[in-house]
């Protein structure tokens, strides 16, 4: 017996659970506007009564044992503690939608029955830890707690269940948004590790009958592929900040995207009516905001991962080969591609002739991909005043509530592309060609060494030398450093039009959306200011001064909002990192010589 189904039976305690009724309680008015909405998703909607008779031959329904509302009625009694319940509305309310990793009901009803790890409990509530502070009043020592857990992950990496091993992903997720980046690198490998033992990674390599599984094997299938798909996205974006391959390759991924049905997020619907679902593809977007389904945004992350697997690939290849090229005992890597020839770092305005990767074809394909990725997204402007927000544990999932959620994702996968789309783009610079070391000891005239080697060293303890070495590179070449541009302003735009989400709802990647941002900006304010003074009068195309004011009022408006986020998401280094760059200093000295040009 699965792991799933051997902790699911134990809601058979006869001291905890009550009697099956004599039949079965017909449906609510909710379950049947969901089932209605569910049919719009399923690519064959099966009759209700087949789906009656497959669940009856294999299992009694989910309600026959504990109906929602028997759960929901025991979650706001006595039996759960008042701070479990706290930390477990808190926890789904701000980060179900972004780490999907529990079926709602079912978590729920073992939540009443006592049968949840009090580990992954213990981990639900570090992740909410600074919302409950700030909302509650009540200190939560967040360090204390963390440390505790880090010595309990120890305990069961052999013979880790289900609930070990989400709660490992979702410290991984804590780390990462923490800023502790060494622990997320080390939970991403143990993660990674975990999953492909268990063989997550391929779970649909063989056929099987899958519409002859019973509810909660298909369910505990589901919960595995969402799982996985969260630990592969964790070990992309690590791989790529650290300049590594990723731990799980294309060719050992045999997993499928989950299935997109609405019910599933629903908490008040104990089983979806139609399985297997399968998501479909080129679905309008007026289809997926009536049924509010957080898969198809879960999906559109999965879409996002696999690009950033192949970008990482990209990278570290033609980077291996231009090394190679200077090693004759390594010669047999190379394919005859030509790439950048070895030219020193000029200072700005002796602009160096050098060519670019758009010549690449490769290259190409990843810009074009990565931007149709994001043309495909919801417009989350597109969702605005349609749903509704959590006022009641019990309302979670609902319709509206989905469109909120809905919208709050989308809002964020916006902000998933604009720093990918950079590290693809300030990649595209003659001195990615060269060591790490090298690169640092060119400085372009108008920094200070002693600032670049400070910035360098606070870099290195988050990011790879060469992600670095793009976060400070003022060589990147014109047309990719355009698009950078274009995409932040783009951003800007976004913010502006999407105020009314509070920056609370966002999750890690949006800090580091707003951190890359910045640290174009400053690059290209000091540029405008360097052109300016070399190129008397106005002009100048994008260093011209119309250009720095509008970068100098978006870096102002980017550095209020990660200021707001520092308690909540911990991004307190990344804020000292833009303070030794003097991103105020910066925005003050480039407003002065406006005023001087006028």
């Amino acid at each position: 017996m699965s792991r799933f189904l051997a902790i699911d039976s134990l809601l058979n305690d006869e001291d905890s659970v009550p009697r099956p009724t004599k039949e079965p309680p017909p449906p609510t008015d909710r379950e049947q506007s969901a089932a209605s909405e569910a049919t719009v998703l399923s690519p064959h909607p099966a009759p209700l009564s087949t789906h009656k008779d497959m669940a009856t031959e294999y299992l009694p329904r989910w309600d026959d044992k504990m109906s929602p509302g028997e759960a929901m009625r025991r979650f706001y009694s006595a039996q759960v503690p008042m701070e479990t319940r706290e930390v477990v509305i808190f926890y789904f309310d701000y980060f179900y939608g972004i780490c999907p990793i529990f079926h709602p009901a079912t978590f729920l009803s073992r939540l009443v029955c006592g049968t949840v790890d009090p580990l992954l409990i213990d981990v639900m509530r570090a992740k909410t830890a600074r919302l409950i502070t700030k909302y509650t009043g009540r200190q939560v020592d967040l360090d204390a707690i963390i440390e505790n857990i880090n010595r309990r992950l120890l305990l069961d990496l052999e013979s880790p269940s289900f609930d070990y091993v989400r709660a490992v992903v979702l410290m991984t997720t804590l780390s990462g948004g923490e800023c502790k980046f060494m622990s997320y690198n080390s939970l991403v490998c143990l993660a990674c590790s975990m999953v492909t033992r268990l063989g997550w990674n391929s779970l649909d390599l063989s056929a099987r009958d899958a519409q002859r599984i019973p509810w909660l094997e298909w369910a505990e299938l589901e919960t595995q592929r969402r799982t996985f798909w969260i630990v592969y996205q964790l070990d992309a974006y690590q791989a790529l900040l650290a300049d590594r391959p990723v731990s799980i390759s294309e060719v050992r991924l045999h997993t499928g995207t989950p299935g997109s049905d609405c019910t599933w997020d629903d908490i008040s619907i104990s089983q979806i009516l139609h399985w297997p679902t399968r998501h479909l593809r080129n679905i309008d977007k007026a289809t997926i905001i009536n049924t509010g389904a957080l898969s198809y945004t879960f999906i559109d992350v999965c879409d996002l991962t696999v690009l950033l697997s192949q970008i990482n690939d990209f990278l570290w290849s033609i980077r291996q080969r231009s090394y190679a090229r200077r090693l004759p005992c390594r010669a047999d890597l190379l394919s005859g591609m030509t790439l950048f020839s070895e030219l020193a770092l000029e200072p700005f305005g002796n602009q160096a002739v050098s060519r670019s990767m758009f010549e690449l074809p490769r290259f190409r394909e990843l810009n074009d991909a990565l931007q149709m990725w994001c043309r495909r997204l919801v417009p989350a402007d597109d969702l605005k005043g349609i749903g509704t927000t959590l006022g009641h544990f019990s309302q979670f999932g609902s319709l509206g509530h989905r469109q909120h959620l809905m919208r709050v994702r989308y809002f964020c996968l916006h902000c998933y592309y604009v720093p990918f789309l950079h590290l693809l783009h300030l990649a595209n610079r003659p001195s990615f060609f060269r060591s790490s070391a090298s690169a640092a000891a060119v400085v372009p005239e108008f920094c200070s060494t002693e600032e670049y080697r400070v910035l360098r060293e606070m870099l290195s303890s988050s990011f790879s030398g060469t992600t670095n070495d793009s976060l400070l590179a003022y060589d990147v070449v014109e047309e990719s450093w355009q698009i950078c541009l274009d995409s932040i302003f783009d951003l800007s735009a976004f913010l502006e039009r999407n105020k009314d989400i509070s920056l609370e709802r966002s999750d890690q990647i949006t800090p580091f959306c707003l951190f890359t941002s910045i640290t174009v900006l400053i690059r290209h304010i000091r540029k405008c200011r360097c052109w300016a003074e070399q190129n008397k009068g106005d002009g100048g195309g994008c260093y011209g001064r119309h250009v720095m004011e509008r970068s100098v009022a978006v870096v102002r408006q980017l550095w209020a909002m990660l200021k707001d986020l520092g308690f909540l998401w911990g991004v307190r280094g990344m804020e000292k990192l833009l303070r030794q760059m003097q991103v105020e200093e910066v925005i003050n000295a480039a407003d002065l010589f406006s005023s001087l040009s006028l």
